[in-house]
């Protein structure tokens, strides 16, 4: 290793001082990323991961809940706590510059960061937890749901704890639920927009339930479930401009209302975008990252068109994110391997 280390703090109890602060705040608390090992009633822990994106701030607030909560109330499982990228945090952004994403670190590399989530896998892998919960929230108009890397019966229990609506995905392959799901029963929680409190409070129902569960269901489900299945994701060409109004000069125009089609079946032939530039400038990868841009986008003239009848996911306007990560996912209704 030719880098200094990140730290990684060790904690038995969640500071009183959590309850007084907001997330800008974490810091005060948390100087450092930190594990968090809390004493159950028995059985294995329950392993959750929270501010992996420094603006995603729900995660803070179930974490702020579970604190008033256990003032009352005993764990019926032990919790082991990831809390993620804490200076992000404190800046209020996804990650800082010069950063990688921390959702993005789990499949190992080079930088001090990979080292982190080596060490903490390390430490999660010996505690043999029961489930795994990664809290998130999006940037777009999306309904809650939850997304799993599994289509076992085991992980679509954990994930109908949250909603009805499931999406499954391997890619990006890099991500903490995809590490946790070779560990045990993972879910990736979408909780709606940072600061939405009717997704705190599921975010926190969920962790709460799972605490109390017994078992995973082997066969069967407590209520009808939606799945859509990830088989693309749509990245934007690094050199192109983009805008989102009719009047934009931007080499990349998007519709004014684009988030509208998060979780809206679209036809074939329905106008994506329009283009003025003649390169490429959308391209869809896989799992595999395989360019099938060609099976979803067809272009006549300055308009790209929807090769293919498909479900949208996570479609967002924030530059930030367009630039960084990715403009959607495309997503297809598969049908559940188990019923209700």
């Amino acid at each position: 290793m030719d880098h200094l280390a990140l730290p990684l703090a060790r904690y038995d109890a969640l500071p009183d001082a959590l309850l007084r602060i907001g997330p800008r705040d974490i810091r005060s608390v948390f100087p450092d990323s930190a594990l968090i090992e809390l004493t159950g009633l028995a059985g294995a822990p329950v392993f959750l991961s929270v501010l992996l994106h420094g603006n995603e701030t729900t995660g803070f607030y179930v974490l702020q809940r579970l604190a008033h909560w256990m003032r009352t109330h005993k764990l019926p499982r032990p919790l082991l706590v990831f809390v993620g990228n804490v200076t992000a945090t404190e800046a209020g952004v996804r990650h800082l510059s010069g950063q990688p994403d921390y959702n993005r670190i789990w499949e190992g590399g080079r930088d001090r960061e990979h080292d982190l989530a080596q060490q903490v896998l390390a430490e999660v892998r010996a505690a043999q937890p029961f489930a795994a919960i990664d809290i998130h929230n999006n940037t777009g108009l999306n309904p809650h749901y939850a997304c799993v890397n599994r289509l076992e019966p085991e992980f679509l229990h954990l994930g109908s704890l949250f909603s009805p609506t499931l999406v499954t995905f391997n890619n990006p392959s890099s991500v903490i639920s995809m590490a946790m799901s070779k560990i045990c029963p993972s879910v990736t929680v979408e909780a709606g927009k940072s600061g939405d409190a009717r997704g705190i409070e599921r975010a926190f129902d969920l962790v709460l339930d799972t605490l109390h569960l017994h078992a995973f269901r082997a066969s069967g489900l407590d209520r009808e479930v939606s799945i859509y299945e990830t088989i693309g994701r749509v990245e934007l060409a690094r050199h192109v401009s983009f805008g989102f109004t009719e009047t934009s000069d931007a080499d990349l125009v998007f519709p004014a209302d684009l988030e509208r089609w998060n979780f809206t079946p679209l036809e074939a032939g329905t106008p994506f975008a329009t283009s003025r530039v003649p390169a490429p400038v959308l391209r869809v990868l896989n799992a595999e990252r395989e360019d099938i841009t060609e099976r979803f986008f067809t272009r006549e003239g300055e308009v790209i068109r929807l090769a293919r009848a498909i479900t949208p996911s996570m479609l967002t306007q924030d530059p930030q994110i367009l630039r960084e990560d990715c403009l959607c996912y495309l997503m297809r209704d598969i049908a559940a391997p188990v019923k209700a």
